[in-house]
């Protein structure tokens, strides 16, 4: 009997070290590495490993643990299979030595069986996927908030703190609601609480602050890329962070705000404000990898709005949730179709400056296919997938609908302000064509009368100091450098072009004063192909003053050439330089003063900078020239000269004129062909009017020969625009005109890729949507969807409280366990829902209740309370905490009295300067304020909830940065001059930190300024205070 019983009690044992075993080292692997295909949701092959009993239940195919028999169990072959294909688990990495070890004792063991162990409930069944209800009120506290948590205090026997000092509660109110500290006049506000809440609620300030915290949540970031080059975001992504301000201060549903940013250019396509909430999808962008882009689309659709982590089923089916592989692709079905675009908006028609980024269905055709184990690569092509939410959430969705959408949507060029400001620009052309060229005509008759003064004055041939026709060598005048000039058909030519190399320079030195005209002819060269003439050419060489005339560069230009060095001046006049043409290029030089003119046209005037007379000296650069003909004369006293100003005066000439001429052609030929587009558009689209493609194609035709004429002027141009000229009279000729498109004023945002269901359609915009998007926006936002108003309302809680009723903010599955406070949460969702969505109620709500307006010091706090619930789980006390990134920096100037109020446009760049609210501040991977990021601003890739450090850098940034500093300093100059310093240190704390100084903190406040007067030292200490970082 002894021997019987202690066999049982030793089998006994071995069993109960197997239970514990398994309990402790082989549920939890099962749970973490099988339940998603064994478990209460589905059961492959039959089998469920979600309990000891139902494991020794088996599968279809049987028995899997072999218990008692020789030969291993189906379990341990398939858990140690050699084949990856028969391996199981069949994702990540094989279980470990220990883990397989733990399993094969315990079967062993006989596979002992819990005590009332239970098997995994129904995922389905997890509290946050059922509709919310509301729960009775317990009492009759006036707040919903405060019955049911005294409630909860009372039966816990836990006491609540009283409310924070009226100065203190005000500071945090102004904080919470529109993130600037009260002035000492509000901190003294004596009104209704109510009324201080409403007046804040309908305070501007209120959207901005509000929507700091929803940017978090739908991660907005500013664009990036390198260079211009857009990589992720998008350029105007502001005007979505905009919308969200004016969205809330309009006190817009939170149903109807997930709609537009869902949906809003299927819902409101004509409103562009509200497409701008679509910045939501375009924040997606992804331009390297259209996968990618859309796996961020998912992730964040169901992080942000159901606290699903759905990115979790992209390669396998959820390990937690009911979402399977399927399912994703079904929900990322829903995004298939659609791109982004930026589309003009009224004002300035100009994409990159004043355009709108907004999302819309351009490939309507796109497939959505299951990627094998997540790899785009293994895409399964034989099974289009259709667009659909998960299967365990279905209820209220409806199949998705085709969208008709009006013209202006699909060819957003329609719009009348579009049509009316383009027309506009091109007449503003055509006015500035027509002034420009009037003033032109004007200045040059002035310029003729001016000049004509001294007409009569020209010097005798008899007195020139230097002249020759070139017809034949002249020793006597000329020394000869190179071997390449010839003297042939009666000039001098250089034959070879080189870089000044072969020249002729004079034997007489000009005079200081004196005239010159130099008459040539271009015929070749390699690329410059610039002639002129050196003057001032000292013995050496080696400096001189030159004006050449440049078919390459179409200009006549000044030079020096000082020390062997060429320098360039300012002074040129743009003018076309044909080769094989014979120019003269004069030059009047007094003193410094010099003027030049070709043929007889005057171009400029320049001060040189130094004169030391000399030879003058023919040049060549890069050019093959004939030299004509040089005449040096002295320059008459009676010549008036035309004086230059700071550096150089330029002329008006005939081809000046001609050129002008030519641009006023191509602004009315632009307006034209402006105007037939117009006329042509809307006569096929609106069946208005009585244009013609006909009439748009020669349009088209006569701008494009209007533009060639311009080109005729640019010596780069010329050869090629003649050519144009030809190819659009023939085709003129012959009808031959090109396609119309339409007006430039949207822009599709492409990516890189070779995948053509990745990219839109070609054809232009659709004149259709597939209606996918709106019915998903329809189904989040449906009575009976029980995860939507549920997150919002978590993320509001704690953004007020500090701490979130569920603590998972962006996971509600089944990791997020039934909070403490499901009754409050669930009785908020339903007051949210049935209220219209409206979040300024629920704040009323939240900032009247007692709870919200307690203390949140644990000073006189009861003892018992305190060692109960000391992390203030029941809310038995507010919770301080510290102010977010913007806040901080924000209440550093209002208190200054340097903070920027204005409104809403682009982003600014963050530097110590900038005076805007920090919601203004460009905020993208690459362009972020290192301030805010040392408070810990928000994560650009997602922040659905803000951490909160504390790290030596905050203090320092306090401390030394030119934000803090410069702050505290202006601050300090607010207070009157001569006030004394015990009222300095009062004004001070209330200012600062909304109280009064206690005896001791007075005391050695007033030792401190006694030993160091300097008020912006002391100010500053006091923004270093916690009670100052701190919405207590």
């Amino acid at each position: 009997m002894t021997r019987l019983f202690a066999i049982f009690l030793f089998n006994t044992m071995i069993a109960n070290a197997g239970v514990e075993e398994y309990l402790r080292n082989i549920k939890p692997v099962l749970k973490e590495r099988c339940y998603a295909c064994h478990g209460a949701l589905k059961q492959k092959a039959g089998l469920r490993v979600d309990s000891a009993e139902n494991l020794r239940k088996g599968s279809k195919g049987g028995d899997v643990l072999a218990l008692g028999q020789a030969e291993p169990s189906e379990l341990l072959a398939r858990l140690t299979a050699a084949d990856a294909d028969e391996r199981m688990p069949p994702e990540g990495a094989p279980l470990k030595p220990e883990e397989i070890k733990a399993i094969r004792e315990w079967i062993a063991a006989g596979a002992p069986v819990p005590q009332s162990e239970t098997a995994e409930a129904d995922p389905r069944e997890h509290w946050a996927f059922q509709v919310p209800n509301r729960v009775p009120l317990p009492g009759n506290a006036g707040n919903p908030i405060d019955d049911l948590l005294e409630a909860r205090l009372a039966k816990r026997g836990l006491k609540a703190q009283p409310p924070a000092e009226r100065t203190i509660l005000i500071r945090r109110l102004y904080l919470d609601l529109i993130g600037l500290p009260p002035t000492e006049e509000q901190l003294q506000d004596e009104r209704r609480w109510e009324a201080i809440v409403e007046e804040l609620l309908a305070s501007p300030y209120y959207g901005e602050r509000w929507a700091r915290h929803w940017m978090d949540i739908w991660r907005y970031s500013d664009w990036y890329g390198l260079g211009d080059e857009v990589r992720d975001s998008q350029k105007q992504l502001w005007r979505w962070r905009d919308w969200i301000v004016t969205s809330l201060n309009e006190n817009k549903g939170y149903d109807q705000m997930v709609r537009e940013m869902l949906a809003a250019d299927e819902i409101t396509p004509r409103n562009l404000e509200t497409v701008a909430a679509t910045g939501f999808l375009a924040r997606s962008y992804y331009k390297f990898n259209r996968t990618t882009w859309l796996d961020n689309t998912v992730e964040h659709t169901g992080k942000a709005f159901m606290g699903l982590t759905m990115n979790c089923a992209k390669c396998h089916d959820h390990k937690y949730d009911p979402i399977d592989h399927l399912d994703y692709y079904k929900f990322r079905a829903i995004f298939e179709p659609y791109h982004v675009r930026v589309d003009a908006m009224p004002g300035e028609l100009d994409l990159a400056n004043n355009g709108i980024t907004r999302v819309y269905d351009g490939n309507l055709d796109a497939a959505t296919y299951l990627h094998e184990r997540g790899d785009e690569s293994k895409a399964d092509k034989n099974r289009k997938i259709s667009a659909a939410p998960p299967a365990f959430l279905a209820s209220g969705w409806e199949p998705p609908k085709p969208i008709d959408l009006p013209l202006e949507a699909w060819r957003p060029d329609m719009q009348d302000f579009v049509q009316n400001g383009y027309l506009s620009q091109k007449l503003a052309r055509v006015a500035e064509a027509e002034v420009q060229l009037k003033k032109l005509k004007l200045d040059k008759a002035a310029q003729e009368r001016k000049r004509a003064k001294s007409e009569g004055i020209r010097p005798v041939k008899d007195e020139a100091i230097l002249t020759d026709d070139f017809s034949e060598p002249r020793p006597d005048l000329w020394t000869v450098f190179g071997s390449d000039s010839r003297y042939q058909d009666d000039s001098l030519s250089i034959i070879k072009p080189s870089l000044d190399t072969t020249y002729l320079r004079s034997k007489v030195k000009h005079p200081r004063d004196f005239e010159l005209e130099l008459k040539f002819k271009t015929t070749g060269g390699q690329k410059w192909k610039s002639t002129g003439i050196r003057f001032d050419v000292d013995e050496s060489g080696d400096n001189s003053h030159f004006v050449y005339t440049s078919v390459f560069g179409a200009k006549v230009h000044l030079a020096h050439t000082i020390g062997g060095k060429d320098e360039y001046t300012q002074a040129v006049a743009k003018r076309s330089i044909k080769l094989n043409q014979i120019y003269t290029l004069g030059l009047k030089v007094r003193d410094r003063l010099i003027n030049v003119s070709l043929d007889g046209e005057f171009l400029f005037a320049y001060t040189l900078p130094r004169r030391q007379p000399g030879a003058v000296q023919l040049m060549a650069y890069d050019a093959v020239t004939e030299f004509h003909g040089i005449d040096v004369w002295n320059l008459p006293a009676q010549v008036v000269l035309e004086k230059a100003g700071d550096a150089v005066t330029a002329t008006v000439t005939a081809e000046t004129i001609k050129l002008a001429e030519a641009r006023l052609g191509l602004a009315k030929a632009e307006y034209a062909f402006a105007k037939a587009r117009v006329d042509a558009d809307n006569a096929a689209l609106r069946k208005e009017g009585s244009g013609s493609a006909e009439a748009v194609g020669k349009s088209q035709i006569e701008a494009g020969l209007a533009k060639a004429k311009v080109d005729l002027f640019d010596s780069k141009k010329s050869a090629e625009a003649e050519k144009t000229i030809r190819k659009l009279e023939a085709d003129l000729k012959s009808g031959k005109f090109p396609d119309r498109e339409p007006l430039p004023f949207s822009q599709v945002s492409l990516i890189n890729t070779p995948n053509k269901d990745a990219l839109p359609s070609d054809g232009g915009y659709p004149k259709t949507s597939s209606g996918r998007r709106t019915a998903l926006a329809n189904w989040l936002t449906h009575r009976d969807h029980p995860l939507t108003a549920r997150v919002a309302v978590n993320h509001i809680w704690l953004r007020h409280f500090g701490t979130p009723l569920v603590e998972t903010v962006n996971d509600f599955g089944l990791r997020a366990p039934r909070p403490l406070h499901q009754d409050l949460l669930d009785y908020l969702t339903v007051e949210f829902i049935e209220s219209g969505w409206d979040m300024k109620h629920l704040h009323r709500l939240i900032l009247t209740s007692k709870a919200w307006q307690r203390s949140s010091s644990n000073l006189a706090a009861d003892k018992k309370t305190l060692a109960a619930d000391p992390g203030n789980l029941h809310y038995w006390r507010m919770n301080g905490r510290r102010m977010e990134a913007q806040v901080v920096r924000d209440s550093l100037l209002h208190l200054a009295g340097t903070l920027d109020l204005a409104q809403r446009g682009p982003s600014v760049t963050p530097s110590p300067d900038a005076r805007r609210r920090s919601l203004y501040f460009f905020h993208s991977r690459d362009g972020r304020s290192r301030f805010l990021a040392t408070f810990d601003d928000a994560d650009v890739f997602a922040c659905y909830r803000r951490s909160e450090s504390i790290v030596p850098q905050q203090a320092l940034a306090m401390m030394n940065s030119q934000t803090a500093a410069a702050s505290a300093k202006q601050i300090a100059a607010v207070f009157e001059p001569n006030i004394s310093s015990e009222a300095l240190v009062r004004a001070a704390f209330s200012m600062i930190l909304a109280r009064p100084p206690a005896q001791a903190e007075l005391a050695e406040s007033l030792a401190y300024l006694k030993a160091q007067p300097k008020r912006e030292h002391f100010i500053h200490a006091l923004i270093n205070l916690n009670d100052f970082l701190m919405i207590r």
